[in-house]
């Protein structure tokens, strides 16, 4: 909307209660803070039938013609151009001792909202410059300006918040990495930091840096411990890093309407020594000695439970049946215009030795769940606003209600990995935008 206002077009934000903060800050970070808004007198436009919400429209008619009439707004338009440099605010905390100093320091920036609630490590000047020496890069260099927020991510800022997280300096191009890809426009940062969903973003290493820093890829490798120190770290670091640079903060910009304990930190390295494959970043173009990270969004995650069988088949079946869920939006997105939804398949080396002991590769995995994981027409009928359908998937609406139709829009949206360790348990990422991925620099 503030891109048609910079063309000197009106408009009016129709928004309900619950969301007039974020409407507000996010005009805001996109240079426009006066955007006219029109507040619905309602929680939310979901879940209540048309008349309920004619209701509260027809309540709003004069906020709508006074914001398209007045000029307030369109003032704003003409946005000062002026050169962005990065600042840095040192804040000091005192206390008894070094423990309350500490103490002080965690309260101060959770109230602030800098936090994600578990306790913080001071990210003093001297921690922050041992942090910078994982890098040849300047402290103030610009990696991108960070979406949904517009924030600057230098290097020094993504080393500040990997201070807080817990990284070490050997942490830091993995990071910087990350924080590339996940500004990638197809990863589609903005729905994964903002919505209403539980989407959070999702590493995965390869390559011999997997290795050096101990990410762990075997047992437990989504789980807490000594195991996945690593791990954990590196995943907190992303999330204080959409928070505090990217100014995704619940509330403001993240409208999250549950939430998910994935937020906090998801991390992972595929597990090469027992994959039957080749390595996941080998197949995406980048020779076994380099070093990448993938981000996936998750949404959701799913648990696969199969002891019992050992063939392609049989394992991939009891794949289908748990992934093709009609309440996830992955399901959906393959019919709604720019969404695409990449999913990590993660198996582990119980499934993946099984599966290839019967001759069959990564695509053959592909194209089973592409063709076995299919859901009715009627449940996308009764699910999804038909309203939302582009142009060429309009078909479905005069479908037949038991005509079945695939959950992803092609089969190489499931990525293949193999993680984990020993037993016959994996797992499968749901999530919306594509994957990316990115060489990690030494």
């Amino acid at each position: 909307m503030i891109e048609i206002e910079k063309r000197g077009v009106p408009t009016v934000v129709v928004v309900t209660r619950p969301f007039v903060e974020d409407a507000k800050v996010t005009a805001e970070m996109f240079g426009m803070p006066h955007l006219s808004l029109a507040v619905l007198d309602m929680n939310t436009c979901s879940n209540v039938d048309d008349e309920a919400i004619y209701k509260a429209a027809d309540a709003v008619t004069s906020q709508v013609l006074g914001g398209l009439l007045g000029t307030e707004s369109r003032e704003q338009a003409s946005a000062r151009q002026t050169e962005i440099k990065p600042q840095y605010q040192v804040e000091t905390f005192r206390g008894n001792d070094k423990l309350k100093a500490w103490e002080a320091f965690n309260a101060h920036f959770l109230d602030k909202g800098w936090g994600d609630g578990f306790p913080l490590i001071a990210p003093t000047e001297e921690k922050v410059n041992e942090m910078l020496k994982g890098t040849k890069r300047s402290p103030d260099e610009i990696i991108t300006v960070l979406q949904p927020g517009m924030g600057l991510a230098t290097v020094k800022a993504i080393a500040i918040n990997a201070v807080m997280a817990g990284c070490q300096p050997k942490h830091l191009p993995v990071l910087i990495a990350a924080v590339q890809a996940m500004n990638e426009p197809e990863f589609q940062l903005r729905i994964v930091a903002m919505s209403t969903g539980p989407h959070t973003p999702m590493l995965v290493v390869n390559g011999p840096i997997a290795k050096e820093l101990d990410i762990n890829s075997g047992r437990g490798a989504l789980g807490p411990g000594k195991e996945s120190a690593s791990n954990t770290v590196l995943g907190r670091a992303v999330r204080l890093i959409l928070m505090n640079i990217g100014h995704a903060y619940l509330n403001s910009m993240d409208m999250d309407t549950l939430g998910s304990p994935n937020k906090y930190s998801m991390c992972i390295a595929e597990n090469e020594k027992d994959s039957p494959w080749k390595p996941y970043h080998v197949s995406r173009g980048h020779t076994s000695d380099e070093s990448t990270v993938t981000v996936f969004s998750v949404e959701a995650q799913f648990g696969i439970f199969d002891t019992k069988n050992s063939t392609p088949e049989g394992i991939l079946t009891s794949f289908a049946g748990t992934i093709n869920s009609i309440g996830t939006a992955f399901t959906r997105s393959w019919f709604i215009p720019r969404r695409r939804s990449d999913c990590a398949v993660l198996l582990s080396p119980a499934h993946a030795r099984a599966i290839a002991a019967a001759g069959w590769d990564k695509e053959d995995v592909q194209e089973y769940l592409y063709r076995e994981s299919r859901l009715p027409v009627k449940l996308f009928k009764n699910t999804e606003q038909m309203e939302r359908l582009k142009p060429s998937c309009r078909w479905i609406l005069d479908a037949p209600d038991d005509m079945l139709l695939p959950i992803v829009g092609a089969q190489d949206w499931y990525h293949i990995f193999v993680v984990g360790g020993p037993g016959g348990k994996s797992s499968f990422t749901a999530g919306v935008g594509r994957a990316i991925t990115r060489k990690i620099e030494a």
